[in-house]
């Protein structure tokens, strides 16, 4: 269960559908997930780039992209289009068990999807 402080913070943004980044292990991150679930937007559609099909395009509810490190440099790319020329109301919420900024310091993740999908950061 999510900190009372934490709900509360996310029941206030979450009228906004803003993004949110969980940066933890996985084992973690899932029930971070799970609380947050009630508060985002429906449909939710989730996706994992470790398993090498291509990232929906949702154009409603909400994007759960596990893993999001783990992208490479085209499908950044197309996720970095895909959420700038987005007309829906799509809110995205991401994982990552390596810490973003790390890898965007190193060039190894695009530093405007990082600050796309970095509007509300949890990190454990």
């Amino acid at each position: 269960m999510l900190p009372v402080e934490l709900a509360l913070e996310w029941n206030a943004v979450a009228r906004e559908h803003c993004n949110v980044l969980v940066e933890a292990e996985p084992a973690v991150a899932a029930p971070v997930l799970a609380v947050l679930r009630g508060h985002l937007r429906a449909p939710i559609h989730e996706y994992n780039p470790t398993v090498g099909s291509p990232v929906p395009e949702p154009t409603e509810g909400t994007l759960i992209l596990l893993e999001v490190a783990s992208l490479g440099p085209r499908q950044q790319a197309k996720l970095l289009r895909w959420l700038n020329d987005r007309h829906g109301s799509v809110q995205v919420a991401s994982t990552s068990s390596e810490p973003l900024f790390a890898l965007v310091e190193r060039g190894a993740f695009d530093a405007a999807l990082y600050y796309r999908l970095n509007v509300v950061r949890i990190a454990i």
